[in-house]
């Protein structure tokens, strides 16, 4: 077992009152079974979900130095499906361009541009092959719009960051539209256990969601989401970003992205009305330790707030 899975089995509960939530726990030997089989299937990356083709087509372009837009679109349109998805995005009403958008290199010329296009397929064509209930808190419509506005905050701080980082903007914004994917390939692989855990986590909303998967089925979605980054064999930094993004001391290889995800959590729910956020914000992900200063978290946050509506449409989109 290696030291990152190892890490991401850290816990520790923060609430003693836990009787009441036991009538909605598995059983002890269906918790023990679950567990056990699943840690089993990830590790042995056993019946995994393959990452589909046109994902794999979009990471070897992503690789490729002299892809453009006309590479993509090629890319794009062997999928119909996305392509009329990312065509329904572009012709929103928040872009103002409406039925002149026609065409996939329309949408990626006018309104997404090639990075954007790229990795909004790429969320499309992975987020597609997991399926699982729209409904409840940890539903696909709450997970593609909490990843959006998280990928969004992602690759805004990249930018922020001092140039000898060296954190890829586009990568961290995949770190932050995948970093809760283990949500879908639980309700993927495993409905029942998923629906349980979707119900505890909406009748006791102020518990961390980590914990209660953790009480309630022994296993979290940083760890299974990990695991399915590397079956997916995606980048390392990718891998990171999403297995240890609950742990910010976390400081091996690539760890900048893991932190990243974590601030962007944090910043998900900052009261920017009270006079302290910033330092509570500070005190929670420690991002001056990253090289960023308060006017680069204010204008990270002024800069996705502005954007807003279009992130939303943009996860609606992803849901479809």
């Amino acid at each position: 077992m290696t030291q990152n899975l190892k890490a991401t089995h850290r816990c520790v509960y923060k609430h003693k009152d836990v009787i009441e939530i036991m009538d909605f726990l598995l059983t002890s030997t269906h918790k023990l079974r679950f567990s056990t089989e699943f840690r089993n299937r990830l590790e042995t990356l056993s019946d995994l979900p393959g990452l589909p083709e046109t994902a794999q087509a979009l990471i070897l372009l992503r690789n490729d130095p002299d892809a453009d837009i006309a590479s993509l679109v090629s890319v794009i349109e062997q999928d119909p499906a996305i392509a009329m998805q990312l065509i329904a995005y572009a012709r929103s009403a928040v872009f103002g361009y409406g039925d002149r958008i026609k065409t996939v290199n329309d949408s990626l010329s006018i309104v997404l541009g090639f990075h954007k296009g790229m990795h909004m397929a790429l969320g499309l064509s992975a987020g597609r092959s997991l399926k699982m209930t729209d409904e409840g808190p940890l539903g696909r419509e709450k997970f593609w719009s909490h990843s959006v506005l998280t990928a969004a905050l992602m690759e805004r701080l990249a930018q922020n960051l001092p140039s000898d980082s060296k954190v890829d903007p586009g990568l961290a914004y995949l770190a932050g539209l995948f970093h809760d994917i283990g949500f879908l390939l639980l309700g993927h692989l495993y409905p029942y256990e998923f629906s349980v855990l979707n119900e505890l986590v909406a009748k006791y909303p102020d518990i961390e969601t980590r914990e209660l998967e953790l009480l309630c089925l022994g296993v979290s979605h940083d760890m299974t989401g990990m695991w399915l980054m590397r079956a997916w064999n995606l980048p390392e930094e990718l891998v990171v970003g999403v297995g240890e993004h609950y742990f910010p001391d976390f400081d091996g290889h690539h760890s900048t992205y893991s932190k990243l995800v974590n601030m962007a959590n944090q910043m998900m729910k900052l009261d920017r009305s009270k006079s302290n956020a910033l330092t509570e914000l500070e005190r929670a992900s420690n991002f001056s330790e990253l090289g960023l200063s308060e006017d680069m978290v204010n204008d990270t946050l002024d800069f996705v707030h502005r954007q807003e509506s279009a992130l939303e449409e943009m996860a609606q989109a992803m849901a479809a």
